[in-house]
């Protein structure tokens, strides 16, 4: 590794193989401290260790039964030999992170059996696809491959429908119609996915190959959040790291900084390369503008921020960037905001509040579930504490990590300005991930010069990993009992599609209080919009379902009932409702007057009312909603001026890295951007104002 450029006054930052540990003792004197015959004996090992682990955790795998889950989730019907299994894996990688050298196959073969294990294990435990959303999101995406258009007024969702339009174009081409086994392997197909920028991303930085390698595990252990499934948040996630990656290594500043800069000379491109990758980075952008509502901030905040900390020299792209969100948020996303502005703009200031909203009601509900919340909040803990840590031992050793802690802070500006449904504290523990095991890696590597103490780094690493991996089945499967898809429910629902003829409605159980609710079950997946679905207070005391059975005539003939295995678990063990709680509500709803039962599983019950044939039906909601005509003038000024700032904007980035003779017209395309920019804010104003 290069030294760091001596500072100006004639001062130099420390030794890299000081004992502070910030760089590697490599070459051939490292090579001599361990004979060939260790190296070949831990290597040994921890091929013997990788494969046997690999084993002892998939092998017993189906003969996992998740009805018998509990309140810790799926740990708690996890064979122990699983356990052991993952332990064996971690302890692999360490004995592989002891070399003089790195051994990039077996770190990777290992790597990737790791997050198979951690991000695969309910694909093969489990029967269907885990996650109600993940049925949702299917539906989303049938819907246009059938219609061939969006529906924004049926669910927000559509207002971004980059995600689902590009999933149902693939599907068809590829006449996948099914798209079971993607739900099933997507989370480990994509955190696979995520270790790829992130490497790029530690090859931006002064760090060990250990501290690259010891990042990228700890990623797949930190990040229990959940958010990898079947979606639009694990695409975007993925499109953020390489976003990142391309800034830090092809338009970071090259000048020498003082002191000793944490971040390496970025990569050399030429003219028009450059302007290939800026055009990539715009493309990144734009797409996930248009299938993400929180990504594109994010990465706007985080090109801003490094901008700022003078990591990155694209001083006017944040700029651009920001007229391409807000265009598409005003003109793209009427659907969702238009008379919902104080759900937009209510939560901007509240930081606490957000972030109650986001861990209060969190840490609650059954005595044994309890332990779930507190586990991630341990998992989280652990990875920031690991991030503190190795930020002080790397200033301790005259080396600042900048453009690291600009990747680490700028989530948690998040909280200040939405809550995000309740799950903002999530979302910025996740994008704050990457830098946090960055800068946590530094913790450990690369270790200091005394080869005596050579082991105790790799030691600590792999004890920090086996307490993460532990956490880290119960912070991310501890929802199992209600996040799982029973068969019975699946069935449940194809039987009430298959009674279809003209739309149902469907009611279904939630705690109190009712908005924002979820139903734990797979719903909306196919035909969505032919269903409507209602909720309903499931009563506190299981007897009591005359409201119910009230509600359920009232709704009229082609009108059901539906509770699940999943949604009376999610009460019990998170709502605070008695134990047993759905099996006596399931009696007492079965003996109702007039109320049949119409399907019965152990997964689901579905109840319906005995009407007299013929009975006529309520009409179904409307499915569209033109957007109004107020406003058109408005609307009309600022399309021209957004596409006309957008062209200027872009040829004035691209100007300044790839044709140094056309520089002249940086100026005039700056002066003609300025009222351009000043008739699009008045126009989105202006429309706030008008559509709302």
């Amino acid at each position: 590794m290069r030294g760091c450029p001596p500072p100006p006054g004639g001062a130099r930052c420390r030794d890299m193989r000081s004992p502070s540990g910030l760089a590697p003792p490599a070459g051939p004197a490292a090579a001599r401290a361990q004979p060939p015959a260790r190296q070949a004996a831990l290597l040994m090992a921890a091929a013997v260790a990788g494969t046997a682990g690999l084993a002892a955790f998939q092998l017993p795998l189906p003969g996992v039964r998740p009805g018998r889950i509990n309140g810790l989730g799926l740990i708690s019907v996890l064979p122990v030999s699983c356990l052991i299994g993952l332990g064996l894996l971690i302890v692999a990688f360490t004995l592989l992170l002891g070399l003089p050298r790195a051994r990039p196959v077996a770190l990777g073969a290992v790597l990737a059996a790791t997050v198979i294990c951690l991000d695969g294990v309910t694909a093969r435990a489990e029967p269907q696809p885990r996650f109600p959303t993940t049925y949702q999101i299917a539906g989303y995406i049938d819907y246009i491959s059938r219609t061939g258009h969006t529906a924004p007024a049926l669910d927000a969702y559509f207002s971004w429908p980059g995600f689902f339009a590009l999933i149902a174009m693939a599907a068809g081409a590829a006449g996948a119609h099914n798209l079971t086994e993607i739900m099933r392997w997507w989370p480990a197909a994509v955190d696979l996915l995520c270790l790829l920028p992130l490497f790029l991303i530690t090859r931006s930085l002064r760090a060990s190959w250990q501290a690259r390698w010891y990042a990228a595990l700890l990623l797949s252990l930190g990040n229990w959040v959940g958010q990898d499934y079947f979606s639009p948040q694990s695409l975007n996630f993925l499109l953020y790291l390489i976003f990142v990656a391309i800034l830090l290594n092809w338009f970071g500043r090259a000048q020498p900084r003082s002191p000793c800069s944490g971040e390496r000379e970025p990569l050399p491109a030429a003219g028009r390369q450059q302007v290939v990758l800026l055009l990539v980075l715009i493309a990144i952008f734009a797409t996930s503008v248009v299938s993400h509502q929180l990504t594109p901030f994010l990465m706007l905040a985080a090109c801003a921020g490094l901008v700022l900390a003078r990591r990155c020299r694209l001083t006017g792209l944040p700029v651009l960037l920001g007229v391409i969100l807000a265009g598409w948020i005003s003109f793209g996303t009427v659907a969702f905001w238009s008379g919902h502005l104080q759900q937009m703009f209510g939560p901007v200031g509240h930081l606490l509040a957000n972030f109650s909203s986001g861990v209060g009601g969190r840490v609650a509900g059954h005595q044994l579930h309890a332990l779930v919340p507190q586990a991630r909040i341990g998992a989280a803990a652990v990875v920031l504490a690991m991030a503190v840590a190795g930020v002080a031992r790397r200033l301790r050793g005259g080396v600042r990590d900048v453009a690291a802690l600009v990747l680490l802070g700028v989530p948690f500006l998040a909280p200040a300005v939405q809550n995000y449904g309740g799950e903002i504290v999530l979302r910025t523990y996740l994008f704050a991930l990457p830098a946090a095991c960055i800068l946590g890696s530094y913790l450990f590597f690369p270790a200091g010069s005394a080869p005596r103490r050579a082991w105790l780094p790799v030691t600590a690493a792999g004890l920090a990993g086996l307490v993460l991996a532990g956490l880290f089945l119960v912070a991310r499967y501890g929802n199992e009992a209600f996040e799982q898809t029973p068969p019975g429910e699946l069935t449940a629902m194809n039987y009430l599609y298959a009674r279809d003829s003209g739309g149902i409605r469907l009611i279904w159980l939630s705690q109190l209080p009712l908005a924002n609710a979820t139903p734990q079950m797979p719903w909306q997946y196919r035909d969505f919009e032919k269903v409507n679905y209602i909720t309903a207070a499931a009563p506190a005391d299981p007897a009591s379902v005359r409201g119910l059975a009230a509600q359920l005539r009232q709704a009229g003939p082609a009108s059901y009932l539906i509770t699940t295995s999943t949604q009376e678990a999610y009460l019990e063990q998170v709502a605070g409702y008695p134990a047993g709680w759905g099996r006596r509500f399931r009696a007492a709803m079965a003996a109702a007057p007039g109320v049949r039962v119409a399907f019965a599983d152990t997964g689901a019950v579905v109840y319906t009312m005995s009407w007299p044939p013929g009975s006529p039906r309520q009409p179904m909601p409307p499915v569209a909603v033109r957007e109004p005509a107020r406003g058109a003038g408005w609307t009309l000024a600022g399309m021209i001026a957004l596409w006309l700032l957008l062209l200027a904007l872009t040829a004035r980035e691209v100007i300044s890295l790839g044709v140094p003779a056309a520089r002249w017209l940086l100026r005039p395309l700056t002066a003609v951007s300025v009222p351009l920019l000043v008739v699009l804010l008045a126009a989105i104003a202006m429309r706030f104002v008008l559509l709302s």
